[in-house]
């Protein structure tokens, strides 16, 4: 099975009844998700059947429409497509003997497994195979769900043995974790550029994000459990060494393939700290989640951040109570906000973060800002007076510089 636990196209060729069918084309699409199995041979035209389809079925046909126009199959294979469908398997019999060249040409063109049944296996049994197999894979990706959304976002005990449970579902969070969270950046803002508002579009958009992601840790051999959250997609990560080192390189290119693959979109990532008791993973989820947000206060997109280099923002975002930290900035800096009303040129706040982040060196900081040194010199001595500090003073220096940290949290 796939990590998703979802069943994928090369999963249906493991059934017992369909030991006998081949792969004849499209071997490049066995990834795709299988959502049920479907029968196009109720018409009289073939090709009316598939009209039906909502994406991800598996489609039978014994050709018994076809009245032995083998044209038809290559219609068949790009409208089953087009639906996207997941596949299409060919009952070789009485109706059709062998598949046409063409039609192996596209599906293999296409990335569309076509694959071929014996006549003697019969429709009932492997209809019923595919239907148990994905029931079962919904109940398990169910009950996978609700043990991580537990572990994640439940208010109670975890229940029993939560490691003994992951490895269960084949996952083993034995030893220190953490949880990483991936992020699409200004989804609401891209979702109105792109005017898409049906929820089709956006789940389909989300599943493939997902699937970028799966198919990335699968490839660098991260077998983690997954779990998706409105625009993000969350997983526990193992934190040994070689297994991080892992991690990095996947993170580095789901970012890149994401750009490439969904235009206009860029994703952030925050990893939590480690712990060795998964009751702690709320704990590590909520500091990914303030990673990201550090970031985003500093304006930065498409960013991989841990929560422990995130510095005073760790220590700010802690504190809840908002007012506490409106009234602190009031306090260090309310003066030169409200003096600012009249400046048309750059603002004191801006001054003074550049003149802070280059150490108080008046020379750089005036080369950054285009200014004057004598100007720049003026501006900082008038600051200086309305805010009653001395910037060469350490203390008032902290001071400042943590107004300025509230400042960006409060935007």
């Amino acid at each position: 099975m796939s990590d998703a636990m979802s069943i994928i196209v090369k999963d249906i060729q493991k059934l017992e009844s369909l030991k006998e069918m081949e792969l004849v084309a499209g071997k490049i699409g066995l990834e795709r998700n299988v959502e049920w199995i479907y029968v196009a041979e109720c018409f009289e035209d073939p090709l009316e059947g598939i009209k039906w389809l909502q994406g991800g079925e598996i489609v039978f046909i014994t050709g018994v429409g076809m009245k032995g126009d083998m044209s038809v199959l290559t219609k068949l294979i790009k409208g089953i497509s087009e639906k996207n469908g997941s596949g299409l398997i060919v009952n070789i019999g009485p109706y059709i003997d062998d598949i046409p060249q063409e039609a192996i040409n596209l599906a293999n063109e296409i990335e569309f497994p076509l694959f071929t049944l014996p006549w003697k296996v019969k429709l009932v049994e492997i209809s019923q195979e595919i239907s148990n197999a994905i029931v079962l894979s919904r109940i398990e990706e169910n009950s996978l769900n609700h043990f991580l959304s537990n572990i994640l976002f439940g208010d109670g005990e975890l229940e029993g043995e939560t490691i003994e449970k992951a490895a269960y579902f084949g996952y083993n969070l034995d030893g220190e974790c953490c949880i990483c969270v991936i992020d699409i950046d200004g989804f609401e803002k891209f979702l109105k550029t792109k005017k898409l508002e049906d929820e089709i579009s956006i789940s389909k958009l989300k599943i493939t994000f997902r699937k970028i992601v799966q198919d990335i840790l699968e490839k660098y051999a991260l077998k983690v459990p997954i779990i998706d959250k409105d625009d993000a997609v969350i997983f526990f990560s193992k934190c040994e060494e070689n297994y991080m080192n892992r991690l990095d390189k996947a993170l580095k290119e789901i970012k890149e393939v994401i750009k490439k693959r969904i235009d206009g979109i860029s994703v952030s990532v925050g990893i939590g700290n480690s712990y060795k008791d998964l009751k702690m993973m709320k704990q590590s989820l909520n500091e990914a989640e303030l990673a990201i947000n550090s970031a985003k206060c500093q304006g930065l997109d498409d960013t991989i951040t841990k929560y422990k280099d995130i510095g005073i923002y760790g220590l700010l975002f802690s504190i809840k109570n908002k007012k506490v930290l409106e009234n602190y900035y009031l306090d260090v800096l309310g003066p030169i906000t409200e003096s600012d009303n009249t400046t048309k040129d750059i603002s004191s706040i801006q001054l003074l973060e550049t003149y802070l982040n280059e150490n108080c060196n008046i020379t750089v900081t005036a080369e950054k800002l285009f200014l004057h040194r004598n100007t720049l010199k003026y501006r900082i001595k008038k600051i200086e007076d309305l805010l009653n500090c001395d910037l060469h003073n350490f203390d008032h220096c902290i001071n400042v510089k943590i107004a300025l940290y509230i400042n960006k949290i409060l935007k």
